[in-house]
């Protein structure tokens, strides 16, 4: 009957109404090795992503690239001149930059500047690639996000966590050994 539902029902909220529940454990509050895993297992899952991502546009147009270490993709098209380039050398290179989906930065095209080479002057990737390279040298690379523009990109053309497509030609260098 209605009334025993009735009844049923308010016996079950006034229970339910007593029983504390389950504390919540605020972000700040949970055991750094906690925050540390579950960082480490997003970003790895990131990475696997970004490089399938980066495999499926290589596979795509067949490019023949190959690869560093830390993940950067390259095609040297003409190695250039002289010596390798080794820290604390000042390199002057051009460059332009664009995203895996042909979108091209206004302010990243045929870019010209001179950096210090393990100074941090500019993104890590385009500094790896630089070092691929000799005077003269010129080469075409996919820079994933970790060594480009990171969770930051790059104003309004380079989103967050974007791989790129960098070109690169060496113009001179000041060997400081």
């Amino acid at each position: 009957t209605l009334n025993s539902q009735l009844s049923i029902l308010i016996l079950s909220l006034i229970i339910h109404s007593c029983v504390e529940p389950a504390p919540q454990i605020p972000a700040n509050k949970l055991e750094e090795s906690h925050i540390t895993e579950d960082l480490m297992l997003l970003n790895k899952s990131f990475a696997a992503l970004e490089n399938e991502e980066i495999e499926h546009y290589i596979d795509s147009l067949k490019l023949d690239m190959s690869q560093t270490s830390t993940g950067l993709r390259y095609k040297i098209i003409n190695e250039g001149n002289g010596n390798s380039f080794q820290k604390k050398d000042n390199v002057t290179f051009s460059y332009s930059i664009r995203t895996l989906d042909g979108t091209e930065c206004k302010e990243m095209k045929n870019v010209t500047t001179t950096i210090e080479l393990g100074k941090n002057e500019i993104e890590r990737g385009i500094e790896e690639a630089v070092m691929l390279l000799k005077v003269s040298g010129k080469g075409q690379f996919i820079i994933p996000s970790h060594l480009a523009f990171g969770v930051s990109g790059y104003k309004n053309c380079i989103p967050p966590w974007m791989s790129v497509l960098c070109e690169i030609n060496i113009i001179e260098s000041k060997l400081n050994r």
